[in-house]
C-alpha cells in the first residue's frame, strides 16, 4: 500500500493527520518490514502527449511517413528498450513515453526535432502553455 509523504527540514511529513495515523497503524503491524522511499516525479502529461502527436503529424507531412511510423522510429532511436518475458520467452520491446517524467519528455522531443531538422511548434501558439497544459479557450 503506497503512503504519500514529503520531507520538510529533514523530517518525514504527511499531508493529512489521517495519512499520518494510517502510517503509524501500518508500522505497528509490520515490524521488520522493509520500506522503499522514492522521489515522486510527475510523468508526462496528457497535454504533452497531445503536443507530441501534433508534432508527429507535422513531421509526417514533411517526411512522407505516417505519424505512427515517426512515433515507432523515435521510441526505438531515443528510448531505452525494455525486456519482457512471456511464457518463458524473453523479448526486447521499445521503451514508452508513458514512463518519462515531464523534463525527460521535453528532452525526448528536443532530440527528435534535432534529428529530423524540423522545429517543434511554439507550445503557446499550438494551444499549450509553458508547462504543456491546454489553454482554456474563451467561449
Amino acid at each position: 500500500m503506497p503512503f504519500h509523504a514529503y520531507i520538510d527540514k529533514g523530517e518525514l511529513c504527511f499531508p493529512t493527520m489521517k495519512a499520518a495515523m494510517t502510517w503509524r497503524e501500518w508500522m505497528e503491524g509490520h515490524e521488520g518490514a522493509k520500506v522503499v522511499i522514492s522521489e515522486d516525479k510527475p510523468t508526462r502529461s496528457q497535454s504533452q502527449n497531445a503536443y507530441m502527436w501534433a508534432y508527429f503529424e507535422i513531421v509526417a507531412r514533411e517526411t512522407g511517413h505516417s505519424a505512427d511510423d515517426i512515433h515507432e522510429w523515435a521510441k526505438r532511436k531515443f528510448l531505452p528498450a525494455r525486456f519482457i518475458t512471456v511464457k518463458g520467452e524473453e523479448m526486447r520491446i521499445p521503451g514508452s513515453t508513458r514512463d518519462l517524467d515531464r523534463a525527460a519528455f521535453s528532452d525526448y522531443l528536443d532530440k527528435i526535432a534535432a534529428e529530423v531538422g524540423i522545429a517543434l511548434p511554439d507550445p503557446q501558439a499550438a494551444g499549450y502553455i509553458s508547462n504543456y497544459e491546454p489553454i482554456k479557450k474563451a467561449a
